[in-house]
Parts: C-alpha cells; sequence; structure tokens
C-alpha cells in the first residue's frame, strides 16, 4: 500500500501534505513519494537542437510521461489495496488508511533527502559536470540506509505502543497495527528505490519506469489476491496480507534497479558505489540542502495524519468514506505528480544551463496541461461519480455516503493541478528554506481549519474536506509570488 513514489510519490498526496495527497503514497504518495528531480529524456540529438526544444511541449511530455508511468506503478498499489481491503470491511478500509499516512510519514523523510539530492544531480547534470554525481549518489546511500533501519524499528516495534494513545476504535488501531507489522518489512527497501529513482530521473533516463511500474503492479496484485483472501493455499491475512504484498513488491523492484544500473553500465559512467573516503563536508551540504524538505515533509504529512486522525474520531463510516475519496483524490494525482515532477528538474536544469528567463514561460506551459488532466477528471466524476467509488468498494450505503463531498474534491483537484507547479518550482530553484516557510504558512491555516470544522463543532465531510482547497490556495499565491519578486535568479546549489 505505497503512499509515495521514489523520487515519487505520491500516492502518493500532494507534497507531503503537499505530499500527502499523491499520497497520495500519499499528497504519498509521493508527498514522493518518489517524489522526483527530472531532466530530459527522450530527445538525444545535437545540444543546440537540445536547447531550442527543450521547453517544448513534446519534450515535457516526453519526460513526464515515463514519470506518470512510476506514478501509475505505485498509485495503482494503493488503489488496488483498497480495492481488496474495502471489499473486507470497513474498519478494515479505514485503517488501511491511518497505517498507509503513517508509513508515508516515514517513508517522505527519505524522500525529502532524496529530493534534495536530486536537485544537486540535476544542476551538476545542466552544468554538464557528470564526473560529480556519482559521489553524491554514494554519499546519499549512507543516509538512506541509516534512515531505513531506524524507520523499519518504528514501524515494527514502537507503533504499537503509540498508536492506541491517539486511535480511539478498537477494531481500527488492531488492524492498523497488524498492517504496519508487515509493511514496515518493505521500508528500507522503498527508501533505496526512491534514490534510484531519484538518480535515474536526474540524469535523464527515465526508462526503468517502465520495468519498476510493471514488476511493482504485477507482483503486488498476485499477492494482494492469494494473501488477502487466502487463495491458492496461503493463508487468509486480511490487512496484513496487504501490507504483506506491498512490501513484497517493493522488494522486487529493488532488483530490477540494481540489475539494470550494472546492465546499462550506469555504474561505471557516474563512477557509482566507489566507496573511498567519506565525506562529511558533503554529507553536511546535502543535509543542509535536504533538511528544510525533511521539516516541511514531517509538517505536510503529519498534517495530513492530524486530519485523519480527526475524521476516525468522527466515526469509522466517516473513516471510510474518507479513504474512499483520498482514493479519488490518488486517481486524479498520478498525471499532476508527474508534471510536477518534471517542473521541479526542468527548473533546476534551466538554471545550471543559466538559461533562468525561461522558467516561468516553462511554468506556464505546464500549468496548461495540468488543469487540462484536472478538467477531464472532473467531468468524469460528474457523469459517473458511482461507478468510480465502486472500484474501491461493493458497500451502496458507504458509496452513497460519499457522494456529497465529492463536489468539494472537484474544486480541491482544479487548485492543486496549479499550485503543486508553483512548490516544485520553488523547490527546483533551490530555495529549500522558502518552500518550508511557504509551507509553514499554510499548515498552520489548513490545521486550524481542520480543528474547528472536525474537532469542535464536527461538521460534515464535505465542509472539512474544504481544507485541502485553503490549503492549495495559500500555497499558490505564496509561490507566485516569490516565483515573480524573489531572489531565486541568484540561488546557487
Amino acid at each position: 500500500m505505497d503512499l509515495g513514489v521514489g523520487g515519487s510519490s505520491p500516492l502518493i498526496h500532494p507534497q507531503g501534505r503537499a505530499s500527502g495527497l499523491h499520497y497520495f503514497e500519499l499528497r504519498i504518495a509521493n508527498f514522493e513519494l518518489q517524489h522526483e528531480v527530472i531532466l530530459k529524456s527522450a530527445i538525444d540529438n545535437s545540444k543546440c537542437k537540445m536547447q531550442n526544444h527543450y521547453t517544448s511541449y513534446r519534450n515535457i511530455i516526453s519526460i513526464a510521461w515515463p514519470i506518470m508511468l512510476s506514478q501509475l506503478g505505485q498509485n495503482l498499489i494503493y488503489l488496488v489495496d483498497t480495492a481488496f481491503i474495502g471489499r473486507v470491511s470497513e474498519y478494515d478500509l479505514g485503517a488501511s488508511a491511518m497505517g498507509a499516512i503513517f508509513y508515508f510519514l516515514m517513508f517522505m523523510i527519505g524522500y525529502a533527502l532524496n529530493t534534495g539530492m536530486q536537485v544537486i544531480v540535476a544542476r551538476r547534470k545542466g552544468e554538464g559536470h557528470d564526473e560529480a554525481i556519482g559521489e553524491v549518489v554514494n554519499h546519499q546511500l549512507y543516509l538512506i540506509l541509516i534512515l531505513g533501519v531506524i524507520s523499519f524499528i518504528i514501524l515494527r516495534f514502537l507503533s504499537g505502543s503509540f498508536l492506541p494513545l491517539i486511535i480511539h476504535s478498537d477494531p481500527v488501531r488492531e488492524r492498523t497495527i497488524r498492517f504496519l507489522h508487515y509493511r514496515s518489512l518493505g521500508i528500507i527497501f522503498g527508501l533505496v528505490n526512491s534514490m534510484f529513482m531519484a538518480f535515474f530521473i536526474g540524469i535523464g533516463n527515465t526508462k526503468v519506469t517502465t520495468w519498476t511500474t510493471g514488476v511493482m503492479v504485477v507482483v503486488n496484485i498476485f499477492f494482494l489476491s492469494v494473501l488477502v483472501f487466502g487463495n491458492l493455499g496461503f493463508p487468509r491475512m486480511e490487512i496484513a496480507g496487504a501490507g504483506l504484498a506491498s512490501s513484497l513488491a517493493e522488494m522486487s523492484v529493488t532488483v530490477v534497479m540494481i540489475f539494470y544500473l550494472f546492465r546499462k553500465r550506469f555504474k561505471h559512467h557516474y563512477n557509482l558505489f566507489h566507496f573511498t573516503e567519506v565525506k562529511f563536508s558533503l554529507i553536511g551540504q546535502m543535509i543542509k540542502l535536504s533538511a528544510p524538505l525533511v521539516f516541511q515533509q514531517l509538517i505536510s504529512v503529519g498534517s495530513w495524519w492530524l486530519f485523519f486522525l480527526a475524521i476516525e474520531h468522527l466515526g469509522e463510516r466517516q473513516l471510510a468514506v474518507s479513504n474512499l475519496i483520498r482514493s479519488l483524490y490518488t486517481m486524479y494525482g498520478v498525471p499532476v505528480w508527474a508534471l510536477a515532477s518534471t517542473t521541479n528538474s526542468m527548473t533546476s536544469n534551466l538554471i545550471g544551463q543559466n538559461r533562468r528567463e525561461e522558467v516561468i514561460p516553462l511554468i506556464r506551459k505546464i500549468a496548461l496541461l495540468s488543469i487540462s488532466f484536472a478538467a477531464l477528471f472532473a467531468v468524469i466524476i460528474f457523469i459517473a461519480p458511482s461507478s468510480l467509488l465502486s472500484l474501491f468498494t461493493n458497500e451502496k450505503e458507504l458509496i452513497a455516503a460519499s457522494i456529497p463531498t465529492l463536489p468539494t474534491i472537484m474544486l480541491a483537484v482544479c487548485l492543486f493541478s496549479v499550485s503543486i507547479l508553483g512548490i516544485f518550482a520553488v523547490s527546483g530553484t533551490g530555495a529549500t528554506n522558502v518552500s518550508l516557510r511557504i509551507e509553514i504558512i499554510c499548515i498552520v491555516a489548513y490545521l486550524t481549519y481542520i480543528y474547528f470544522t472536525a474537532i469542535k463543532f464536527e461538521l460534515g465531510l464535505p465542509v472539512i474536506w474544504l481544507s485541502e482547497s485553503i490549503y492549495w490556495i495559500i500555497a499558490l499565491f505564496a509561490c507566485g509570488y516569490y516565483l515573480r519578486y524573489g531572489k531565486w535568479r541568484l540561488k546557487v546549489v
């Protein structure tokens, strides 16, 4: 049940919160979840031709398409998990949201570290310093492995101690702990996959996403089908089986990544895995760049988790409905997160090429594509809401209870489609402290609204979910102001 993507995201939730809706694995998913700094991919002509066509719609789509496949794979895991779990019980459906977001909270710390690495890799690629990229990736691996072990211990051994303090429903809490017990097995592999994907995306070779997406989806669906309901002689594990299936899918992707690295000789060209002297100055530089992003992801995904905790206190039905709504949000996040990742990397790459004057026109082009996806998604929701929701559950009462909240989500996705591009563009300039300050402002407003609507007055879900629109409106104006008047053109990373 992944909410984020390496280099993405999510699930994949728009960047944490700004990711957690990708969630989404959450706003990942993949805040990147994996989630995603991109350079160039499909044009391998002369350097002059590349400069002339780098910001064309054709090249934007050629860069975004492989990332979209990667996002699709990560989010399909979450969506398929929800479809299976939604046919077990409402308790399992609610617990899957709580467990997945908590996992995503751990994952997004590493995702933020990888995002900082991605900014450096993209900049070095734009400057033509390929020989410096391997050293950056090698030192990043040290950080990711240490973080992975710590995250595993928290998810596997400590979650059962503090979750009873914050989740009121006994059935939801017990199922959440069972899910995390098995989902923890994949956290180290997921973080390593995120780092590898950041490297591939940063150097402009995203073809590996086709293989990782296919392997991840096939492995996850197979083990979901046999472990959740106990088919082919396997034990019936229900929500625990979903956690184990996702972990096995992460492990399989790691194998594919390593094979691709050595098969295509990236190891030799970029001097990867040559572990000699540890340069603490380089580690310090990477941590300094990534630290604001780490804190940003913590408060972003943390606020998303607090949102679902507030919903859980309203009742199991409201929690199950919110998980279905989040599933629709995740579906929409696939193309938009890919475009956001493209914005991030192309922004950094253009600055590396000293073509800063092309950044704002680039964002406008990508925004037009993103808004088009938002309009299409809104039309589909308007025409066939019940059909979409029935993909995730067969309980008619639950579907009927979810429909009144859909107009609120339609508004949120339209705002999200533009705002997330601004957030990723700001981070692509290397101004991570600025993006952190913007995030804090948005989160304060977001949590304040949730407190009054969900906790103090206990209003309905359509009103509570308007918190998403408030978040994205503030982010849109703040990022727009910085990109127009800020000093990002002078930023050096």
